[in-house]
């Protein structure tokens, strides 16, 4: 059995309407504080097979040449691509974040490229998850006039997702057990 979600691209812009502005700390250590800040979405796309393309104004703070300058941006292209990934403790759906274009104004484009593929770096050891098998894996008890029977186990088989021009896709499959005392 499973269970399928569908995401539009309306309901992903809602989503997006939400959740940014943000700003997402790239270090761990507290000696440097670089960050990148994405501003509202000024347009969100979906491609297929691959993820989100979000169009925003943004900001960085980056050591460059043993300075730290804030950059800000007019435009940034962002590529949000989700995917499952199988951990030991099941499954999880991680989003991974990917500058795609931007135009530092004022930086070479040489320089302009090395930026972007050391913010993609750090940005892909930032990347949200969702242990989705821990928060839909349950065993829900059942009334005791049903002896033997204790409860329902229900467990998280895998996942997967899709993607298209029109909507994210998550699909879940769940496996049921009963519980029995006997």
């Amino acid at each position: 059995m499973w269970l399928e979600a569908i995401i539009t691209r309306e309901d992903l812009a809602q989503i997006l309407g939400e959740f940014l502005p943000v700003k997402i700390h790239l270090d761990d250590d507290e000696t440097t504080d670089r960050w990148l800040y994405l501003g509202k979405a000024t347009e969100i796309a979906l491609a297929d097979d691959l993820g989100l393309r979000v169009t925003c104004p943004a900001e960085l703070q980056w050591s460059i040449a043993g300075v730290n300058p804030t950059i800000r941006l007019d435009e940034l292209k962002v590529l949000i691509c989700p995917e499952i990934i199988e951990r030991n403790k099941g499954s999880v759906l991680a989003f991974n974040v990917e500058l795609e274009e931007a135009d530092i104004r004022g930086i070479p484009s040489i320089l302009d490229h090395t930026v972007m593929k050391a913010v993609n770096a750090a940005l892909a050891n930032k990347r949200p998850e969702w242990n989705f098998t821990k928060t839909l894996t349950h065993t829900v008890g059942l009334p005791s006039n049903l002896d033997p029977i204790e409860g329902l186990h229900i467990g998280v088989a895998w996942g997967k997702r899709r993607i298209s021009q029109d909507a994210l896709v998550l699909v879940v499959s769940f496996k049921l057990n009963f519980v029995r005392g006997d």
